[in-house]
């Protein structure tokens, strides 16, 4: 007898800049709405997300895909937040759950690992820089994130493999937090 409930649809891996964009519609979807993230996030939605989805897009195409895109500062602009709402490490790991829910239940594979990856490096630098402290809490999950990637790809380097923690603060700093994807075999360069 066939089943009454649909077959969970196969996810595929991360491919392409519509698969960010869908991506990041879902997260931000939840991320602008939640209780703890909503005054954070409140002048994207107040400028709208669509102003701003072009550049996450940029920085998240250029992060796992080597796309060259995104030339800002990320960290100059969580500065700018930080400024007028404090973020702290709930604030960062809210953010990091509902990111990798989303990824999860969006994408399967190599390359949305490592979106889970780089998210978890970027968010323990940017929290370091911001309040001049570590977080236990954020270095046990991208503890346990990084020895997840690398169990279930054993093969398949990390491009956040090679990034040290210290390299990931100097690059957020200096503009040049999306130049993580140098020796990622998935890597495409934009041409």
């Amino acid at each position: 007898m066939p089943s009454l409930t649909p077959d969970e649809p196969t996810r595929t891996d991360l491919a392409t800049r519509a698969d960010i964009e869908d991506m990041l519609r879902r997260f931000y979807g939840r991320v602008l709405v939640d209780d703890l993230l909503a005054d954070p996030f409140a002048e994207i939605r107040e400028s709208g997300l669509e102003s701003h989805l072009p550049i996450m897009c940029d920085f998240w195409e250029t992060v796992l895909f080597g796309a060259h895109l995104y030339q800002g500062s990320a960290l100059r602009v969580h500065r700018s937040v930080h400024t007028r709402h404090r973020l702290e490490a709930r604030h960062f790991l809210r953010w990091l759950t509902l990111w990798s829910t989303t990824v999860g239940q969006m994408f399967q594979g190599p390359i949305a690992e490592h979106a889970t990856v780089h998210a978890t490096r970027i968010a323990r630098a940017m929290h370091r820089n911001l309040t001049g402290t570590d977080s236990a809490e954020l270095d046990a999950l991208t503890t346990r994130l990084h020895h997840r990637v690398r169990e279930d790809h054993p093969t398949d380097r990390s491009p956040g493999g090679v990034l040290d923690d210290r390299t990931a603060s100097h690059r957020l700093e200096h503009g040049q937090a999306t130049d993580f994807t140098e020796t990622h075999p998935n890597s495409r360069r934009a041409g």
